[in-house]
């Protein structure tokens, strides 16, 4: 998807984040399997992006246990399924244009429409796919929820993807496919959801009621955190999350997710974590903090972010400043080849 849209970040919410975050993970889930299709569904950052929102949406909390218990499988594999499902080899079994969906041809009057929906928004159509594929209207979606165009994002899912996505995604879950079916059957809740006008914070009433951990990480010393992101891989509850933009790295408390088990604390080598009792805006509900936060450097050779400047830092500090540091993984090899 990364090459369709050409966006750039603004400064937005957390809810808003979040948002755009599952829309755009659903968008890469339904192209061309990429990379972390194939890895186990507890890994995807479709999983990640429903277990953050899980205690905000009901269709993101019942998305989270199918997801999970998604095996591996190589790649090949993976790909091979997803032509399988939309690529043929004759009629594919699932349509992914909304034409198609809704008149039965493709390049008709809604591919036009979902078209003129993103010059509006001031965005342009690159590469070979038609603008109503269901990956490129999950990733304008994506693109107006960071935003935090919500009007947009319900005016375009009334006309348009709410109109045949739910139905491709309760198809999908009937398939019983263990990839794609509950893949399917997220897509087809959380646009329903979503076209119902709940906001992320509408919570129900047994989420009102989930216990609350007694002591909460916070980092006293920003500087002594390195953002190397182990404390968010060890919890078991996916209450520490690393999100990164293209311009930003920080680390994200989801307080109402925390069982207190201390496990961050006591991963952390640099104990820059540190577990105390949490105040009041933390015992909110969908209470989420940000509890370090990073500029991305930039690849001097073509200006691509690499890490944060706060693990960049901590690396310089322990070995120095060799050259290749300010070099991207891709460009790094063309550095190390001058005279």
């Amino acid at each position: 998807m990364k090459e369709k849209f050409i966006l750039h970040p603004s400064t937005f919410t957390l809810a808003f984040m979040l948002r755009a975050d599952l829309y755009q993970a659903l968008a890469e889930a339904l192209a061309e399997p990429p990379d972390w299709l194939a890895v186990p569904g507890r890994d995807w950052p479709l999983f990640e992006s429903a277990n953050c929102l899980a205690a905000a949406s009901a269709s993101a909390r019942r998305a989270v246990q199918p997801l999970a218990e998604i095996r591996s499988e190589p790649l090949a594999v993976r790909r091979a399924r997803y032509a399988g499902l939309f690529a043929g080899p004759s009629r594919p079994r699932f349509c992914q244009y909304e034409s198609e969906a809704l008149t039965g041809r493709v390049l008709g009057e809604a591919a036009a429409a979902v078209e003129r929906h993103y010059q509006r928004a001031g965005l342009e159509v690159v590469g070979a796919e038609l603008p109503d594929h269901a990956s490129m209207e999950l990733a304008f979606l994506a693109h107006v929820a960071e935003q935090g165009a919500r009007d947009l994002e319900r005016d375009f899912i009334s006309q348009h993807a709410g109109r045949w996505l739910p139905d491709l995604g309760r198809a999908l879950a009937r398939s019983g496919d263990e990839v794609y079916a509950p893949i399917g059957q997220l897509l087809a809740e959380w646009l329903e959801e979503c076209a119902g006008g709940r906001e992320p914070d509408d919570r129900p009433d047994a989420a009102r009621h989930a216990p609350r951990a007694t002591r909460l990480p916070v980092i006293p010393q920003a500087t002594v955190c390195s953002l190397c992101g182990f404390c968010a891989q060890v919890c078991p509850k996916r209450a520490l999350v690393i999100h990164e933009t293209e311009r930003e790295t920080a680390l994200l408390l989801f307080s109402t997710h925390c069982a207190g088990c201390h496990q961050c604390e006591r991963v952390c080598e640099a104990h820059a974590i540190k577990m105390q009792p949490p105040t009041a805006s933390q015992q909110s509900l969908g209470a989420r903090t940000v509890l370090r936060q990073s500029p991305r450097a930039r690849c001097r050779a073509c200006d691509q972010p690499t890490v944060s400047l706060a693990e960049l830092d901590f690396v310089i500090a322990r070995i120095g400043h060799p050259m290749w540091l300010d070099y991207c993984s891709a460009c790094r090899p063309l550095f190390e080849e001058q005279p």
